[in-house]
């Protein structure tokens, strides 16, 4: 939460390397650890304030799947039936794992 008293901002704007935009909730980005220290960590980073997050090392194309799996967790959290698979193509599969460690998600 901001210092001067201003409500969070519903959604996060997550920047790829390659310049790609991707406007997500709030509580959907929240579900990555490294991204829900950005805005609510005890260290005051820029964006916290800005509500922009600038990935200079991940590309749109895996963006979008921590994206769409952001989501994907948000929707099932504390889900008591079975939960579907979450598929990812088999060319990407290795550079996303690596960026969801980054993430923390």
């Amino acid at each position: 939460m901001s210092t001067n008293n201003e409500t969070p901002s519903e959604y996060v704007k997550l920047i790829s390397a390659d310049g790609f935009e991707f406007v997500i909730h709030r509580e959907a980005a929240m579900r990555s650890g490294t991204i829900k220290n950005m805005l609510v960590g005890p260290a005051q980073f820029k964006e916290s304030f800005e509500k922009e997050i600038p990935f200079r090392d991940i590309k749109a194309v895996i963006l979008e799947i921590v994206c769409r799996y952001l989501y994907y967790k948000w929707q099932y959290e504390g889900c008591t039936t079975e939960i579907p698979e979450f598929k990812v193509d088999p060319e990407v599969v290795l550079e996303t794992l690596m960026t969801a460690d980054f993430l923390e998600c």
